[in-house]
């Protein structure tokens, strides 16, 4: 008769601030009962007072019980961790935990260990993975003497004060409040302290509510290359704001008894050189972006800026012809031969280009390893 297999039950505490995380230095999950208790002796030694710690120990101690107690089923115990931060961020961060300790040992349901009421808000991330047979929470005991009641009391206000996650509501809202209403009895103001007090709270509930604190502070700032990307592309928008304004006033002031293609000319003179100073600054702006990252792209950047020189020439011959009291009437006329010319020699530019940067692009294909989207179809 084949022997049947044990069944295999994992003990799981869960801190889903992090305080595991923040104050031993440790990253979770943690697993193996040797693994839990180094981690928990270095929490009590960073920080005595510390529930996370006890927690635990406790699921230590149950692990313990269960494999004395029971011979039919196979045991582990693994702590995961959330964030300081909380919310979304923190969840995440425990099941993919969850996932990693599951992957390792197939547990087939979950004894849940938490340091109080508030780890239990997870519980439906973990039934997500596997099924929980029972939870216990590890809650230090207190004498209800006056003497320890206030110590109680003290470790509170104290992580209130210096636990950021807590004093940036408790103390900076205040701060910010008492700081509005000293600048309003200053300037004789404080007619409006409602007002400015309603503002400030409203907004604080705003953040917090939508989440926009988190949100900012999960954008991560870009490496140079790219900021210098960024910087350009910025610069390349707000001259080409700049030129629909410049050129709006021009043709308005000038527009007075003109026909239509006198009224195109006039756009086309007054926009053509700012429109190519701002497309020029977003291709070399992605060209040392490029060049930073090693990537080929570049090269259509530098075919790209010498583009953009020969069309502003050709607009401006454009405009010419477009302005003149008397349009021309044949091909042979100067002004349309400069345009012809300077088409001519736009054709030739971009050519010569073209060549040139096929032949660097061989020459140094050791530096340019290619687009992230090459590499990806080329793998």
């Amino acid at each position: 008769m084949p022997r049947k297999e044990k069944e295999k039950i994992l003990v799981l505490c869960v801190d889903r601030d992090n305080d595991v995380g923040v104050k031993s230095k440790i990253e979770a999950p943690l697993i193996g009962r040797k693994k839990n208790i180094e981690v928990a002796s270095k929490l009590a030694l960073e920080d005595p007072e510390e529930a996370d710690a006890n927690a635990i120990f406790g699921a230590v101690k149950t692990l313990d019980t269960l494999v004395k107690e029971s011979k039919d089923e196979e045991y582990e115990i693994a702590t995961i961790t959330g964030s300081e931060l909380g919310g979304i961020k923190a969840d995440r961060n425990l099941s993919s935990q969850l996932e990693v300790v599951l992957n390792g040992f197939p547990a087939k349901s979950i004894v849940l260990v938490t340091d109080g009421f508030a780890d239990e808000e997870v519980i439906p991330i973990i039934q997500s993975h596997a099924p929980i047979m029972s939870v216990r929470r590890v809650v230090v005991r207190h004498s209800e003497s006056i003497e320890e009641s206030y110590a109680l009391f003290t470790r509170y206000l104290r992580r209130l004060v210096e636990d950021p996650h807590y004093s940036r509501i408790a103390l900076g809202i205040p701060g910010i409040l008492l700081i509005s209403l000293t600048f309003l009895w200053m300037f004789n103001c404080l007619l409006y302290a409602g007002y400015v007090f309603l503002l400030i709270v409203g907004s604080v509930l705003l953040i917090k509510g939508f989440g926009i604190d988190r949100k900012i502070t999960s954008i991560s700032v870009p490496k140079p290359p790219g900021l210098i990307k960024l910087f350009t592309q910025v610069a390349a928008l707000v001259i080409a704001g700049v030129d629909v304004y410049n050129t709006y006033s021009a043709v308005v002031s000038q527009i007075q008894n003109r026909p239509i293609m006198g009224i195109l000319g006039l756009i086309v003179e007054n926009a053509t050189d700012l429109a190519v100073i701002s497309a020029g600054t977003f291709l070399i702006g992605g060209g040392i972006f490029y060049f930073f990252m090693r990537d080929t792209r570049i090269w259509r950047n530098v075919v790209g800026a010498v583009v953009c020189v020969w069309i502003r020439e050709v607009a401006f011959r454009a405009s010419q012809i477009l302005l003149s009291p008397t349009p021309p009437t044949s091909v042979a006329d100067s002004l349309v031969l400069d345009l012809l010319f300077a088409t001519g020699l736009g054709i030739a530019g971009t050519v010569i280009a073209i060549l040139a940067t096929m032949s660097l692009s061989r020459r140094y294909r050791g530096f340019f390893r290619g687009s992230r989207a090459e590499k990806s179809r080329k793998s």
